[in-house]
């Protein structure tokens, strides 16, 4: 691994860690293990690092994210799989983070924006449409407009206005979000298939 590679990934780690705002570059430095020279012949300020930082989290998220999807035909245990692997990444991540990102790097929070608003809405399509091709979700839900409405939710989610990070857990938000979106859109068939297999996530 590069050195440019190791100040992204130990940047990140940081930041997951300890949030945005209270990570400064000199810790950076000292994570990786090089000089502040050093790191800024790789990065011009902390609000680059964040961004490329970011952008490569969104980028490394999507592609685990999208194999994770292809690896099941079954809609329900994509969302299962999908679940448990948000969760863990919401446990290992200060409550601060996305906070600090909305409020102080607003070019990062569009990188969150454009990917939400189009990866995360093209696979909510893409699986709604798989559940109802096989019997697991109501023929009769309308897939644009619920793929909008499950983008809306994720929006209140990470909304600290609508869900101050002092009063709400951010995993049990997102348990709260999933269980409601799978229930407003299964059959009684895809219900069975999900409290058979819902230990996985759940415990």
């Amino acid at each position: 691994m590069d050195v440019k590679e190791q100040i992204l990934q130990k940047a990140l780690g940081l930041f997951m860690r300890y949030g945005i705002k209270s990570v400064s570059m000199d810790d950076i430095s000292r994570e990786v293990g090089v000089s502040k020279k050093t790191l800024y012949l790789h990065v011009s300020d902390k609000r680059d690092l964040v961004r490329m930082a970011f952008e490569r989290h969104l980028n490394d998220d999507e592609q685990f994210c999208t194999n994770m999807m292809d690896a099941t035909n079954n809609p329900i245990q994509q969302l299962l799989n999908l679940a448990k692997h948000l969760v863990d990444n919401f446990t290992q991540m200060n409550p601060s983070t996305m906070f600090d990102v909305q409020k102080y790097y607003p070019s990062c929070w569009a990188l969150f924006d454009d990917h939400k608003n189009k990866y995360i809405k093209q696979q909510v399509v893409q699986n709604l449409t798989l559940g109802i091709e096989t019997g697991l979700y109501r023929s009769e839900l309308n897939v644009d407009i619920i793929s909008k409405l499950y983008i809306c939710l994720i929006d209140a989610s990470v909304n600290p206005d609508t869900f101050p990070n002092k009063e709400f857990d951010r995993v049990a938000i997102f348990v709260q979000l999933f269980d409601y979106h799978l229930h407003a859109i299964m059959t009684a068939e895809g219900k069975t298939y999900f409290n058979t297999h819902k230990e996985s996530f759940f415990n």
